[in-house]
């Protein structure tokens, strides 16, 4: 089950790591009633009904958004990617990186008034480990929370971890009151109304209709302007489409259909602002499977692809073709002397004759069947794909099946040659190593190199990016080389606005406060 979150959540999520630095910037000042006025009501598309009010006892995107509005946790990651405050106001990282102390905002408040205290994030920090939370894996260094006063937690790692900070910030570790849910209250599901410490407070839910929320004027951050903020719950993306057309949504809540893409980009009355997320779409092969076991084979793959045809054709604005083997967020670890191959269609049978492979009477060289499951841009790119291979001489057959199809055949049962993964590979750089290291949680392709794991290991220990720099060039090496996975196009988010809402997440005045789809810089200016 652990797999088949972390596979699932890919695909759905989209930082640069400041390891061993003391936080700075904050969204707002402590204890200042910074809301703009103006108020009124934001309506923001959602796409399901929420599974659970504490975020932090499981994985559940139809609740992240509001969590993000509810809750607030120790850091967060901005929509550029980058680690900032939240209750924590600061933090440094012990010489050693294996310990981490955080100041607290002061006087902070939960929304039923009981005072917040560091007590609180031992127990949401140890209840994530002792009841399975889902970012126990990603948290599995931290090995003590301690608490020596009320404005400050020191967290205690097993061993230096770069990584740890991020997941950190990221996602199931929003703090939660232990008044609320200790007990039998942890994972109540929605029985349980959430109370949390953000620019928000929970004021109704109306299941398949509305959650609606109130702004909390005590706010330790920037108090919101909006008076409420309403996620308007809507299964069918075409139905929310027309709802933001119609006006019925101030924002549309998540990236467009491809086919709306366009038309929104050239809309005066739509704001978009597009950003590259590190959640990118990749081919990989079946390792264990002649003749994907020579090198010399995905190579061929790798040069008879052309990356920027695929994404003009299949993307539709919403791509950006890949040219590294790392997520190109992370700028400071990436390789120039290690690229994605580009477009050598010669070089391509070149290779493939080189494995061995000889013509048949149609001219291929090789047959093989591109098992893929529907969602997003997949069919599109892989129709592409399908017709570029065929110009060297493989021959394609498309399988696209439901998810739960693919997994038993694909991700279980490892009955395949071909596929396709959409993957958030983040929020760190490190996380490559799940889809590419021996041990990695998406690494079903049967791929090893000791090498590559070595590297992967010893650039999560060290703290500085000018030290952990070596060892993701050698990871970009050695995956140049092997060729485990082949990265086709970066995920480029967009989440449209109608142009009277000023101040959304990806907005310039907003964007370095807050986390991917908080809402207290929002201002409607009709």
């Amino acid at each position: 089950m652990k797999r088949k979150a972390i596979v699932w959540l890919a695909l759905l999520l989209a930082l640069s790591l400041l390891a061993g630095c003391a936080g700075s910037g904050s969204g707002g000042e402590e204890g200042q009633d910074n809301g703009s006025g103006g108020g009124g009501t934001l309506v923001v598309g959602a796409s399901g009904d929420p599974q659970t009010f504490n975020p932090s006892a499981r994985a559940d995107d139809n609740f992240y958004a509001a969590a993000q509005n509810i809750f607030s946790r120790l850091i967060k990651i901005n929509n550029n990617q980058e680690i900032i405050p939240d209750l924590a106001k600061e933090w440094t990282v012990s010489k050693d990186g294996t310990e981490i102390t955080f100041k607290l905002h002061e006087n902070v408040k939960w929304h039923d008034g009981e005072p917040f205290t560091s007590a609180d994030v031992k127990f949401t920090l140890d209840s994530i480990h002792e009841k399975a939370g889902f970012a126990v894996s990603n948290l599995s260094s931290m090995e003590e929370v301690t608490a020596p006063d009320d404005n400050t937690v020191v967290i205690k790692l097993s061993k230096p971890d770069a990584t740890f900070l991020g997941y950190l910030a990221w996602y199931a570790t929003f703090i939660v009151p232990e008044h609320i849910y200790g007990g039998g209250n942890w994972d109540a599901g929605t029985a349980v109304e959430p109370v949390g410490t953000g620019p928000f407070k929970f004021a109704e839910y109306q299941t398949g209709v509305s959650l609606t929320l109130e702004r909390n004027d005590d706010y330790f951050g920037q108090v919101p302007s909006v008076d409420r903020l309403v996620f308007s719950i809507m299964t069918d993306p075409n139905t929310m489409v027309q709802a933001f057309y119609n006006g019925e949504l101030d924002i549309l809540g998540t990236d467009p259909p491809s086919s709306e893409v366009q038309s929104m980009l050239d809309d005066p009355d739509i704001t978009v602002n597009p950003k590259v997320f590190p959640s990118r779409y990749y081919l990989t092969f079946n390792m264990e499977k002649a003749p994907f076991d020579k090198p010399q084979v995905r190579q061929a793959i790798a040069y008879a692809l052309d990356n920027e045809e695929i994404v003009k054709r299949a993307m539709k604005g919403q791509g950006q073709a890949s040219t590294t083997f790392i997520s190109p967020v992370y700028e400071w670890a990436l390789s120039d002397q290690y690229k994605v191959p580009g477009y050598e269609p010669e070089r391509a049978r070149k290779l493939l004759e080189e494995a061995g492979l000889t013509p048949d009477g149609n001219g291929n060289y090789l047959s093989l069947t591109f098992k893929l499951f529907e969602g997003g841009a997949f069919s599109d790119i892989a129709t592409v794909v399908k017709d570029q291979l065929s110009q060297v001489g493989i021959d394609v057959k498309l399988s696209v099946m439901d998810y739960a199809t693919w997994e038993e055949e694909v991700v279980n049962s490892r009955n395949f040659e071909l596929t396709m993964l959409g993957g958030y590979q983040g929020p760190d750089v490190g996380a490559v190593g799940s889809r590419v290291g021996s041990e990695g949680a998406s690494n079903f392709m049967g791929y090893s190199n000791p090498g590559l794991d070595q590297a992967l290991k010893e650039g999560v220990t060290r703290t500085t990016e000018e030290e952990r720099k070596p060892y993701y060039e050698e990871v970009q090496r050695i995956m140049s080389e092997d060729m485990p996975i082949y990265p086709v196009s970066e995920w480029v988010s967009l989440v449209p606005a109608h142009s009277y809402v000023k101040g959304d997440p990806t907005s310039d005045e907003a964007i370095v406060h807050t986390g991917f789809s908080e809402y207290n810089y929002v201002r409607i200016e009709k």
